[in-house]
């Protein structure tokens, strides 16, 4: 049964045609794609997928999620772990944040976002800001959260308030010090309401 089911998974993870080929030989999105066909030889009822795309090249990681939405349209339960809010917006029917090891919420993507309803995000990308800024910020009347990611070798600060026109200035005072390239504002995410959730660190 389960010998018979191998040709029909390797075409589901686009490997039929390197389907003799050792695997020694396979990039590692390959490998990916592989492991979850692995996963599915019993025909389990549940898939757990503990961060697939990890490592992954940008083209490897969307062949991936390509993977996981086809599995989920054939109602195949897939439990997937991700640091990447934008990747569990868009694959997942319903998302569980956990912070320190608790789950502090479980609910769709769009009922996690209310958490961020009437918010909206000022990001400054700059050069140089500190952990002190951040605290300096998140103590600024009018910020909900602040965090900062990095993107192209500059710092992207991110700072959800309802006011952002109020608060520009208030933040740019923060960042004064700091090269500052770009402002600008946007509307929350799931990322965003993740950090609310987790009350702001990063």
């Amino acid at each position: 049964m389960q010998r018979s089911r191998i040709p029909r998974l390797l075409e589901l993870v686009g490997l039929s045609a390197r389907a003799r080929d050792r695997v020694e030989t396979f990039s590692k999105g390959m490998k990916q794609r592989l492991n979850t066909a692995r996963g599915l030889i019993n025909d389990p009822d549940v898939l757990f997928l503990d961060e697939p795309t990890l490592g992954l090249d940008p083209v490897a990681s969307q062949e991936l999620r390509g993977l996981v939405s086809t599995l989920r349209d054939e109602q195949k339960a897939v439990l997937l772990t991700t640091h990447y809010m934008f990747e569990a917006e868009q694959l997942s029917d319903r998302v569980a944040i956990i912070d320190q090891g608790r789950i502090i919420a479980l609910d769709t993507p769009a009922r996690l976002k209310r958490h961020a309803l009437g918010l909206s995000v000022l990001e400054v990308t700059a050069f140089g800001v500190t952990a002190q800024d951040l605290e300096a910020l998140r103590a600024l009347e009018g910020v909900v959260a602040a965090s900062t990611r990095v993107s192209d070798q500059r710092q992207v600060v991110m700072v959800q308030t309802a006011d952002p026109g109020r608060m520009t200035a208030a933040v740019l005072e923060v960042l004064r010090p700091r090269r500052v390239e770009d402002v600008r504002v946007r509307e929350a995410s799931l990322e965003d309401a993740y950090l609310r959730l987790v009350g702001g660190r990063g």
